[in-house]
């Protein structure tokens, strides 16, 4: 359920103790600098989980417009407060209720291979509909059969765990 033991609790059970640390900033910097985004640029980000991420984007331009969707209330509830507002509680993000274009870069970490292959399909093709071209995802892929299993024995939700090259199929079918 993505609750307190899995953002707040021991390692085993998720995060271990998921706490703004700052390491976000570096991250934030690049995005904006890569993907040139402005002042008033519309940015979304699938699974903002506390909000770490998005906080450090409106440090960079205050007047960003900013939207994270999260399926988990106790990520929610312990989101930073300055960012608390711009973060929606959504059951997953297979249907985004935003118009066609509308987000100048959309954000999916860790929110596409905790999926079924169909459902994870479904979620690339939202990102690609509601954004305006630029994106950037994760994915779970490997090369190795000792990869694959490292995965697995790290990853608590991790479900689609593909090659590269398998990955690279789905892409092309999303026209992603």
């Amino acid at each position: 359920k993505r609750g307190e033991d899995f953002f707040d609790g021991d390692r085993n059970c998720g995060y271990g103790g998921f706490k703004y640390d700052g390491r976000w900033k570096k991250i934030a910097k690049k995005i904006v600098q890569e993907y040139k985004l402005v002042e008033k640029s519309k940015i979304l980000q699938l699974g903002c989980e506390k909000g770490f991420l998005l906080n450090d984007l409106m440090d960079i331009h205050p007047n960003l417009e900013l939207q994270g969707l999260e399926t988990s209330e106790y990520a929610i509830r312990k989101s930073m407060d300055k960012i608390k507002k711009n973060i929606l509680k959504v059951d997953n993000y297979l249907n985004l209720n935003f118009e066609d274009n509308y987000f100048d870069f959309v954000l999916g970490l860790g929110v596409i291979y905790v999926n079924n292959l169909t459902d994870g399909i479904r979620c690339i093709s939202e990102i690609e509909r509601v954004s305006n071209g630029k994106s950037f995802i994760s994915l779970a892929s490997y090369t190795k059969p000792e990869d694959y299993w490292l995965f697995k024995s790290w990853s608590v939700l991790g479900t689609t765990i593909l090659k590269k090259e398998e990955w690279v199929k789905v892409l092309k079918h999303v026209k992603y």
